[in-house]
């Protein structure tokens, strides 16, 4: 995808300034298209998301009630492949801007637990604690000469939500 096409007055002005024949063909490139090298991410398909905690009940075979209460650290963790730390941690700032919502790698509040549910008769279920997150898809595009955009990368992150938003859930 050509992202910018140069004018004929800038194209002159260039063909003035520069001898090409001075220059290889790699810095003609850079010089038509100073971008050629900057890399962006961009942020898509965004959706709320409930993310599984730390924090879970043992079993009970039902009927009966399950109660979970505790104070204890409740951690969370983003998940992505295939991404570095450092690489993740731009995509989570851009995320949150893009977003309107601050995401991050992980996120963990330490507090008095306590949630109450019934198992119904004949089903075995445990509580477990899920953080609000963002599911969403970051791609990762550089600029090649002579002025095209590439993909380097597109994957899916589900990140948590940086506030104290909580559920509680029975599961299996």
């Amino acid at each position: 995808m050509r992202i910018r096409q140069l004018g004929s007055v800038v194209a002159l002005a260039l063909s003035v300034t520069v001898a090409p024949a001075a220059l290889g063909a790699g810095a003609q490139a850079v010089a038509a298209c100073p971008e050629v090298g900057n890399v962006y991410y961009s942020i898509s398909n965004s959706s709320r998301s409930w993310i599984k905690t730390n924090l879970r009940s043992d079993y009970l075979r039902g009927p009966g009630t399950i109660t979970y209460n505790k104070t204890t650290t409740s951690t969370v963790n983003a998940s992505v492949s295939g991404t570095t730390s450092a690489e993740a941690g731009v995509v989570f700032a851009k995320a949150s801007v893009s977003l309107s919502v601050t995401v991050g790698a992980s996120y963990s509040k330490s507090d008095s637990w306590s949630y109450s549910a019934t198992v119904p008769s004949g089903k075995t279920k445990r509580l477990q604690q899920y953080k609000e997150g963002r599911k969403f898809t970051a791609t990762k595009t550089r600029i090649v000469a002579p002025c095209d955009v590439r993909t380097v990368w597109k994957r899916t992150f589900n990140a948590p939500v940086k506030n104290a938003v909580y559920k509680w859930q029975l599961d299996s």
